[in-house]
């Protein structure tokens, strides 16, 4: 049982067996398949949601109804812990990009037993500063780059996912048209930037790719 335990709840591994033990007391464990919705926009937060299996998405849809992807996240990782944090209703959509693990830990004790111990208090501030960092990412993507330096700062930063993601869901994230996207993979492949390995993207030349991306 603690070997199930310890896999579940790895991401918490700098916690001593008796904080884990109660974080097991406060928590279960749910499956989700994908496109399954973990929540709504405008939900009540009442769980720290750790995903711990699969890629979840985080969205929204803008003034014509389109969907935004606004983050995906690759297991493991907490999932919009900042609303739990501002206690406040989710601010996006989530759903699975593939059949996902997810444990849902009660928020409120979670808060009054462990949001003040120095070592959780440090990891929720590391957590949310990468939350930060990605949507810094974000607003770069869909503002200030064009749709070459969009793909080539992706790729650099999510190439764990590239297995993951079809070229038309990475075309949705960017938020550029499929064609356009295979026509800018077609000039990385062309100039010997990127290969082709059965579907999924490969970078062969990392230094060029990091140029475009500036």
């Amino acid at each position: 049982m603690m070997k199930n335990i310890q896999n579940d709840y790895a991401f918490f591994s700098f916690l001593k067996e008796a904080d884990i033990e109660r974080l097991k007391e406060i928590s279960f464990k749910k499956s989700y398949k994908k496109g399954e919705i973990l929540f709504y926009k405008g939900d009540e937060s009442k769980y720290l949601h750790l995903l711990i299996k699969g890629i979840a998405k985080l969205y929204t849809h803008d003034f014509k109804d389109n969907e935004v992807i606004i983050h995906n996240l690759l297991a493991p990782a907490l999932i919009a812990e900042i609303v739990n944090y501002e206690e406040i209703n989710f601010i996006a959509n989530c759903s699975f990009e593939t059949d996902a693990e997810v444990i849902l830990i009660d928020y409120k004790r979670f808060k009054d037993e462990f949001l003040l111990k120095p070592d959780i208090s440090m990891f929720f501030i590391k957590s949310l500063t990468k939350k930060i960092k990605y949507l810094e990412s974000f607003i770069n993507y869909n503002i200030a780059l064009n749709s070459i330096e969009k793909i080539a700062k992706f790729l650099l930063e999510n190439e764990k996912l590239l297995p993951s993601l079809k070229h038309v869901k990475i075309a949705q994230i960017l938020n550029i048209t499929p064609e356009t996207f295979s026509r800018q993979l077609a000039k990385l492949k062309k100039d010997k930037v990127i290969g082709n390995d059965r579907g999924t993207i490969k970078i062969l030349d990392y230094e060029k790719l990091q140029r475009i991306a500036h």
